[in-house]
């Protein structure tokens, strides 16, 4: 199991999810600066079918500005990726841990910054109707 995100399993249609996911993640005040159909990317470039796979590149516009005022550079590692996807299991959600993301930086000044991070992602997560935790990070 990936040690870097949080895994959640939803009993609810793709499509439905990325809509319920998105709406989520406004209530937390993370918008979706990024939408990246992967099957779509695969199909089109590779001729490769690949399972529904949607990046969602979630950024809240306080905490970020906040975060790249402690560290400029941070940029590189932002927006916060959230995938959705499905499988053979049904229909799956991804969200980047961000104490292991940050984790890569020498500010002392994140700490605070990463917790709310954090905390609005897991809130988004748990308002998702059926969404029920796998795995979580420890960090």
């Amino acid at each position: 199991m990936a040690t870097y995100v949080n895994q959640y399993r939803v009993d609810a249609a793709f499509a439905e999810t990325i809509e319920t996911v998105t709406d989520a993640l406004a209530e937390e005040g993370f918008g979706v600066l990024a939408d990246i159909d992967i099957q779509a990317a695969f199909e089109t470039k590779l001729d490769e079918d690949f399972d529904r796979y949607r990046i969602l590149g979630a950024c809240n516009p306080a905490l970020a500005s906040d975060a790249l005022d402690a560290e400029y550079e941070l940029g590189a590692l932002l927006p916060c990726n959230v995938v959705v996807y499905e499988d053979e299991a049904g229909v799956g959600i991804n969200v980047v841990d961000p104490a292991t993301l940050f984790s890569l930086t020498d500010s002392d000044g994140l700490e605070v910054i990463v917790d709310d991070v954090a905390s609005g992602l897991d809130a988004a997560m748990h308002a998702v109707p059926e969404a029920t935790p796998v795995s979580q990070t420890d960090a």
